[in-house]
């Protein structure tokens, strides 16, 4: 018998769209065009809500010629929520409960599920199919399905905007004086991770020639003396799990509709692989941020208590010491093995929410055209540092292979994260965790049984077990 999880969220079905002050909005959609927006008096002013940070620094620099192409007819205000990815979806959903949302904003596949949900999106298909020109098959076609929510159709209810995946970052300067392979399997890691940990106890790492240690570092020994240091860090504990069921075969969730969802992830192979990491964390070669009283893998690698860490190709630049400390190398994250390289695709999309006007939507159709054209999505990847572009065709634009080969600190690394992701496209799998109403509750909730099988060794099938009963009601299937 296998343990099933039906998860309900009413509160987020029941989304109202009329209240006190509310959103001016036309109750019946109706398709407005570029030639509707021309013919309109005054301007047409659309609010965009996004997180802050170097999204909302792309968009800001890139918003004025959108707006100056349309002449003054469009006029983009920028809505920056300052608590990341978090704050923007608790924040919509509150405007959206009160009448009070946004005209377009972003989000993650889970995030569009919510809003869909409580019949909160607006369908882009109907925009899209009256474009001519619009290709869609340029795009990355691994990023189109999770914009497909609705249960009974195929429409499109948001558009890739920013995309990343995970890549391996490694201590360039230790693995190239100590002769090191670069893992590319997990047993791989744990091979060279023992190695690196009988050298590490011996004092061979302590006088690296090419490391630059801070006044405030130990020596690689002492954090070995202090249970301070591990060969191999994970970044993202939800992540960790959610690749690690897909390179094991372990099922993970299951989408029924979006509002309907399954937890499968207390299953044999899912078991086997984390009883896997847990033996390679009892060696003492794998670990993630927790360990190191942190709250990002990205701090220990910089302070070498760790000389390799998986994390976002977007935040690569997290990764880099300051001066010229040591050199860092970039590689695809280690699998299980050749049939099973799967690697995780992040990132979100862009969306239009209900609670405005047609002629709004329509406006917000054109920028979300012109956020997604080839060569604006190429701008968007290389302003904002490590996300990659969402067309097939901007991969060999000029602009972007030029970016790709830059030389200079920050921008070459991304460059290097950039074209191990382009490289994922020949070898690996990219995929994306099913999205309904509380799978990002599920995320959150094996995350921290990742890290408590992994920091606190405790029992696999049990802490499995638990985590099940935590995220609520659970029904027995044949």
């Amino acid at each position: 018998m296998k343990k099933f999880l039906i998860i309900f969220i009413a509160f987020f079905a029941t989304l109202m769209l009329t209240a006190c002050g509310a959103n001016e909005i036309d109750a019946v959609f109706e398709l407005k065009t570029a030639e509707d927006i021309k013919n309109t008096s005054g301007t047409i002013e659309i609010s965009f809500r996004v997180p802050s940070g170097v999204n909302a620094t792309a968009l800001q620099s890139m918003i004025p010629d959108f707006e100056a192409q349309w002449n003054g007819k469009i006029k983009v205000n920028l809505d920056i929520v300052s608590s990341g990815y978090d704050g923007l979806l608790s924040t919509n959903i509150y405007d959206l409960n009160n009448g009070k949302a946004p005209d377009m904003t972003m989000g993650y596949p889970d995030h569009l599920a919510l809003y869909f949900s409580g019949d909160g999106l607006q369908s882009l298909s109907p925009y899209i199919n009256a474009e001519e020109n619009f290709e869609l098959e340029d795009f990355v076609q691994a990023y189109l399905p999770e914009n497909q929510i609705a249960d009974s159709n195929d429409d499109y209810y948001g558009l890739p905007l920013n995309k990343s995946t995970e890549v391996m970052i490694y201590n360039k300067t230790v693995f190239d004086a100590m002769g090191y392979d670069v893992p590319a399997t997990w047993d791989e890691v744990e091979e060279v991770g023992l190695q690196i940990l009988e050298d590490a106890k011996a004092g061979k790492l302590d006088e690296i020639e090419g490391i630059q240690f801070d006044a405030t570092d130990k020596l690689v020994s002492e954090y070995v003396n202090k249970d301070m240091f591990c060969p191999f860090a994970y970044d993202s504990t939800d992540n960790a799990f959610v690749t690690i069921c897909k390179q094991w075969d372990a099922a993970y969730t299951r989408r029924e509709t979006v509002n309907k969802g399954y937890a499968l992830f207390k299953n044999d192979n899912a078991i086997e692989a984390f009883e896997y990491f847990q033996g390679l964390a009892k060696k003492g070669v794998f670990t993630v941020a927790e360990k190191f009283e942190e709250s990002y893998a990205s701090n220990a690698f910089k302070s070498l208590k760790c000389l390799m860490t998986v994390g976002s190709s977007a935040g690569v630049g997290y990764n880099l010491p300051s001066g010229d400390k040591f050199e860092i190398g970039v590689a695809p994250i280690p699998v299980k093995d050749e049939d099973h390289k799967y690697v995780i695709s992040q990132g979100t999309n862009v969306c239009i929410l209900n609670q405005t006007t047609n002629i709004k939507k329509a406006a917000c159709w054109q920028l979300i055209k012109y956020l997604t054209d080839k060569e604006n999505t190429v701008t968007y990847a290389t302003t904002t540092g490590g996300y990659l572009p969402v067309r097939l065709s901007s991969y060999d634009s000029q602009k972007y292979q030029n970016w790709c080969n830059v030389d200079m600190n920050l921008a070459y690394h991304y460059a290097l994260s950039a074209t191990v992701s382009i490289a994922y496209k020949q070898t690996y799998t990219m995929f994306v965790d099913d999205a309904f109403v509380g799978s990002s509750t599920i995320r959150e909730e094996v995350g921290t049984a990742f890290s408590k099988m992994i920091v606190q060794k405790t029992d696999v099938r049990t802490t499995l077990e638990e985590t099940m009963n935590t995220i609520g009601p659970k029904y027995w299937e044949n």
